[in-house]
């Protein structure tokens, strides 16, 4: 088949040609995996099953036959206007397509945390001045102790003391070289959380231990699914290899910003820390996802994995890299910081974790014994699934109320309305419950039709619909039924509980009357929720500031039991229960 041309026109007025040898029925490509393959960023939250919407794109010349899928989804008029899912077509012609412009680049992620007192003990610093020749400066620095500075380093001693400075300032952990600095300047840590919807990082100061900058974006895996299982079926076609780079390049790139802003040098970082939920470490390291989705559920690893900067990204940071340990295939890296930052498995009073995200990761803290879960609750909660759902970006829509027959609005950074993100997905059915327009078993009330929240800038109709509520009971009975399983197993009731510690960008942002009103969350636990922010964040700025990091988190992953919620015969009754709401 001869080669064809696609004209990809963004609605900020870009233009890219994308050319396609083998197009049609015999590339066995559908149009969102060959714009995927271009660089073009599509939105598939569903991972290109053709469910959730999201890659919707318009034709403005040529042909392109519409789908099944594509009938079922969109009017006869939108169809006519041109609008394809592009999941589920085949371009068999050249010719012209719009697509919707990138707003997740304006992603508003939770990087927050109450860094609290931290214990500052990583590195200890010996500062040098330069009395000799730079060869001979070189070795009183490494004085005694010259077997831990490597060829390279003292060279790089030899060069700075003779072009740079009379001092040197040389940075060790534990007695080994952490770093080696020209002159008094500051020596620096940069810690990343990878969340399966965002990715943050923060520049640290390892001396002082204050957070100097901080980074949050919308990972760009999230064009390959929404959520861990559509990224390991994604890698399982052959995208392995795309996620890994994708999400290198992010980190540094964000590295790089982190530095540049601050005015660091790459070579004044001396520390790099990562943590993630199991699955997003597996992409980050190319490393198989072919055994993370099915029984046994085994990783490759969830140990410790250490390894040099630039074995994973590109740059001028030299330092060596920690991937921070898990502790199972569903309660990763990201909890068993997230423990380690709050400390919880120190608490003498029963105490709840919860997580949640597109995976809802709980840890009970009872009589000295640390008992850990995870129950998929799905997208819904960060805007996936839902007809007009969308991510935390200027014009989503955050809050909704409901007064005198409509609805009221308030918009992220007060932009005109986009698309509807989970806080109000939660508010939404919190209010149509308390005013009739929703029944206790989720579906409409009689008359009541399609909720209409407002008009988007192109005076179309956001609207929230009957499947969208199912959508959430799902994400919130899988939350629930997993918190009150852990509870039962343990024999502890609500009473007992001291604190429910929530963390995460969603329970960040949740208005907890919205939350227990729809029975998210326990009435009973109310008064006594803590939000602590991106814990995941939190637990990584803590590990490069406490040289004794490593021994404690295994402590925790040791001390950690997981308990498996599919075998729970409890478990999978109450999720039925706790469809329905309160």
């Amino acid at each position: 088949m001869d080669e064809i041309l696609i004209k990809v026109i963004t609605e900020d007025g870009k233009e890219k040609i994308v050319p396609v040898q083998g197009a049609g029925d015999s590339s066995g490509k559908s149009l969102l995996e060959i714009l995927q393959g271009a660089g073009v960023y599509i939105p598939a939250i569903c991972g290109g099953r053709g469910t959730c919407g999201k890659c919707r794109i318009r034709l403005v010349a040529g042909e392109l036959e519409p789908s099944a899928a594509c009938r079922a989804y969109f009017s006869k008029t939108e169809l006519d206007a041109g609008f394809r899912l592009a999941c589920s077509v085949r371009p068999a012609v050249s010719m012209t397509l719009a697509v919707p412009k990138d707003t997740e680049k304006e992603f508003h992620a939770v990087d927050s945390f109450d860094a609290g007192n931290q214990r500052i003990n990583a590195l200890e610093r010996e500062i040098f001045s330069r009395k000799k020749q730079a060869l001979s400066f070189a070795r009183q620095v490494a004085g005694g102790r010259r077997g831990d500075l490597s060829l390279d380093e003292l060279g790089r001693i030899a060069f700075l003391a003779e072009t740079e400075s009379d001092t040197v300032s040389v940075y060790r952990e534990r007695g080994r070289v952490a770093a080696v600095i020209c002159g008094k300047e500051a020596v620096y840590g940069i810690a990343v959380d990878i969340g399966t919807t965002t990715l943050a990082m923060a520049l640290v100061d390892l001396e002082s231990g204050e957070i100097k900058q901080r980074l949050s974006v919308v990972n760009k895996q999230r064009e390959f699914g929404a959520d861990v299982i559509s990224r390991m079926e994604r890698a399982g076609k052959g995208d392995l290899s795309k996620m890994s780079g994708a999400v290198r390049a992010q980190i540094a790139a964000g590295a790089e910003t982190l530095c540049r802003d601050q005015g660091v040098s790459g070579k004044a970082v001396a520390k790099f820390a990562i943590a993630g939920n199991t699955t997003m470490l597996h992409l980050l390291l190319n490393l198989s996802c072919a055994t993370l989705g099915v029984v046994p559920f085994t990783p490759v690893t969830l140990d410790f994995v250490s390894c040099a900067y630039r074995e994973l990204f590109e740059g001028d940071i030299s330092c060596p890299v920690v991937i921070l340990p898990g502790i199972s295939t569903y309660v990763g890296a990201d909890i068993s910081a997230g423990l380690f930052f709050t400390e919880l498995h120190k608490s003498a009073e029963p105490v709840f974790f919860m997580d949640i995200g597109t995976n809802g990761e709980m840890a009970l803290v009872k009589d000295g014994k640390l008992l850990c879960t995870a129950t998929a609750a799905g997208p819904a909660f960060e805007g996936g699934n839902i007809l007009w759902g969308t991510g935390s970006v200027p014009g989503a829509i955050s809050q909704a109320s409901y007064s005198g027959g409509s609805f009221d609005i308030k918009t992220i950074g007060g932009k005109p309305p986009s698309g509807i993100c989970g806080s109000a997905v939660i508010d939404i059915v919190y209010h149509g419950l308390l005013n009739g327009l929703i029944e206790s078993s989720g579906k409409f009330a009689a008359g009541v039709g399609d909720l209409i929240l407002a008009k988007n800038p192109e005076g179309e109709e956001i609207k929230f619909i009957q499947k969208d509520v199912r959508e959430l009971q799902l994400a919130k009975s899988a939350i629930r039924s997993g918190m009150e399983a852990l509870l039962r197993h343990t024999g502890t009731d609500y009473g007992e509980v001291k604190t429910l510690y929530i963390a995460g960008g969603f329970g960040f942002n949740m208005n907890f009357e919205s939350g227990a009103g729809i029975g998210l969350i326990p009435q009973e636990l109310k008064s006594r929720v803590s939000l602590i922010g991106n814990s995941s964040l939190g637990g990584t700025v803590k590990y490069l500031l406490d040289s004794g990091a490593g021994e404690k988190i295994e402590e925790i992953v040791e001390l950690s039991q997981e308990y498996s919620l599919p075998e729970d015969r409890y478990f999978n009754q109450i999720f039925i229960e706790n469809v329905e709401f309160e």
